[in-house]
């Protein structure tokens, strides 16, 4: 059953909001601030702050920020065509007044949740009406939210403007603040206090838990990397992992997909939405009232390939079931091969490898035939393509329009194929996650052969039956993984959190955090030749901002480079 929460606007910062499941928003007007010092406002202050998630994730905003421009994802023939290929390419289009909208909205959006969060925690801590329980755990989730939106903050754009008190109308007064000190101000001891207050499940979807805070608090730990934050976050991992209330989900691919069918690769099954895997989830809604055109799921769009067209493959039309192919990024190399098919399910339940003919019209008879097959393997030899009645794509064939279309958020349950985003709920971490962060923690606290248990077991869980020991690390690989920090041991996480999550993390705060991002974006991203550091380490900040700041650049200089 779906809850009911009413939301008010919170100035700016909560209008046009769309809606979820579990948490379900209705705007109201015309309140006074006092009114979230109340159950009902309460509940309706932290509703709201939990909207704003969605004008990041879920969105094409976290495919340009997140996704494009690294080792796993390079460009797809609409990002250069919609004008975006800085992301990826690291051109000079990667400007403070941007190739595209999304850096501006990055930002601007990040700050009007951070003005949410700050307005409830005001009104929320400040009331004598609230049961102390309650008090705490609305708290909680809003130090939460607050310490999640400054960590997107300041991994993208290094010092910003540190607020931690509401606002009301136009500021022109900004500062930049070191990350340092945001971390100590606001960030650590929000999560710190979230860890502390918050319980380990809600009875309402979506709303931030203890384990949530704990994984988040992990991630910022191996984000700042200061002296002992290896050592927190091998502690906090350590802690969900033995709560008990995550499980390891049995397979791999039904986290994502309901049962194949001939012409349906991946149905979305919304009881996968439940799954005890998940820590924290973004929520959705997939009815009118919600508004799924607006603020749904729009990941399943942008990493399709264009399967209905440029390889005149024999009965094939846009479906529901195959998506509509926006293609703005495209799997590399590296990625394709990460996997070993023969013991590993991971490559088959994370990528679409075949397109069965589905429209009988242009191809009477052939319902259900391959239409369009991807081997896995370079195709060279005529006898993969001769007399096929379905068109064979080999590995040195794919292209920015053709390659293996990831699976994990297709979503058939739309309207029509040209309808708007998913009601699929965006995960932000799942117990594997949470096992991948414990081996990062030891990796780079030099105790790389503890990280060998973890790999391991997501390694069993991913195996195909029969196959849990042929899919361990080998002596060699797990040897890899006591070798120097900087080498072996990061390259064999970095390889597994690929297999484990591509199209799930968002792989550009990966390598960032890891110092990577560089090494890796020149080894294995074909187009991505104008990476330069320490620029592209950092996002530029929108000029809008330095241009409304009272002082201009000098009160609010940007970041080295732009």
């Amino acid at each position: 059953m779906k809850s009911r929460i009413t939301v008010l606007a919170l100035a700016a910062a909560t209008a046009g909001l769309g809606g979820c499941k579990d948490l379900v928003e209705t705007p109201v007007s015309g309140v006074t601030g006092e009114y979230f010092a109340t159950p009902e406002g309460a509940d309706a202050a932290t509703s709201g702050a939990y909207a704003r998630l969605r004008d990041y994730y879920g969105q094409q905003q976290e495919i340009y920020l997140g996704w494009a421009g690294t080792d796993v994802w390079k460009r797809g023939e609409q990002l250069v065509a919609n004008g975006a290929g800085c992301w990826n390419d690291y051109t000079p289009q990667m400007s403070p007044t941007g190739c595209t909208n999304e850096n501006r909205d990055m930002w601007q959006q990040s700050y009007f949740a951070i003005n949410s969060a700050n307005t409830a925690i005001q009104y929320i801590g400040a009331s004598t009406a609230l049961a102390p329980a309650l008090q705490a755990t609305r708290l909680g989730e809003m130090r939460f939210l607050r310490a999640l939106y400054y960590h997107n903050l300041v991994r993208n754009y290094g010092a910003v403007h540190l607020t931690l008190a509401p606002t009301e109308g136009a500021v022109v007064t900004a500062s930049r603040t070191a990350p340092a000190e945001i971390y100590a101000q606001a960030i650590i001891p929000d999560l710190e206090f979230a860890v502390a207050n918050l319980p380990a499940t809600q009875s309402q979807r979506g709303r931030a838990t203890k384990g949530a805070a704990q994984t988040l608090l992990a991630e910022v730990y191996l984000t700042r990397g200061a002296p002992g934050d290896f050592d927190r976050a091998r502690d906090l991992t350590t802690a969900v992992i033995g709560s008990g209330t995550y499980t390891l989900n049995a397979s791999y691919r039904s986290l994502f997909c309901g049962p194949e069918r001939p012409t349906g690769p991946c149905d979305f099954v919304p009881a996968t939405e439940t799954n005890p895997e998940y820590v924290f989830q973004v929520q959705f809604s997939g009815d009118g009232v919600q508004g799924r055109d607006l603020y749904g799921n729009s990941l399943h769009w942008y990493i399709t390939m264009a399967y209905d067209a440029g390889l005149n493959a024999p009965g094939i039309s846009r479906s529901l079931e195959y998506g509509r192919p926006f293609r703005r990024v495209s799997p590399t190399r590296y990625t394709i091969d990460l996997w070993n098919r023969a013991t590993d399910s991971r490559y088959a339940a994370t990528f679409q490898t075949v397109w069965r003919s589905n429209n009988g019209s242009s191809e009477p008879g052939r319902g259900g035939d391959t239409a369009i097959y991807l081997p896995g393997t370079d195709v060279v030899d005529p006898i993969y393509t001769t007399n096929k009645r379905y068109r064979t794509l080999g590995q040195n064939q794919y292209t920015e329009l053709h390659f293996p279309t990831l699976l994990k958020w297709q979503d058939q349950t739309k309207a029509n194929v040209a309808a708007g985003p998913s009601q699929r709920d965006r995960h932000l971490w799942r117990l594997a996650d949470v096992y991948l962060l414990r081996a990062e923690a030891n990796i780079r606290a030099g105790r790389g052969a503890e990280a060998i248990a973890d790999f391991n077991v997501i390694r069993r869980r991913a195996a195909f039956p029969g196959m849990e020991s042929a899919n361990e690390l080998s002596a060699a690989q797990a040897d890899s993984a006591r070798g120097p920090v900087a080498t072996q041991g990061l390259e064999l996480l970095l390889n597994e959190r690929a297999r484990e999550l591509t199209g799930e993390e968002q792989r550009w705060y990966v390598l960032a955090r890891t110092g990577k991002l560089g090494e890796r974006v020149r080894r294995y991203n074909p187009t991505a030749t104008g990476f330069t550091e320490p620029k592209h380490l950092l996002r530029p900040i929108p000029q809008q901002q330095i241009d409304a700041t009272e002082g201009n650049a000098a009160a609010f200089p940007q970041n080295p480079g732009y």
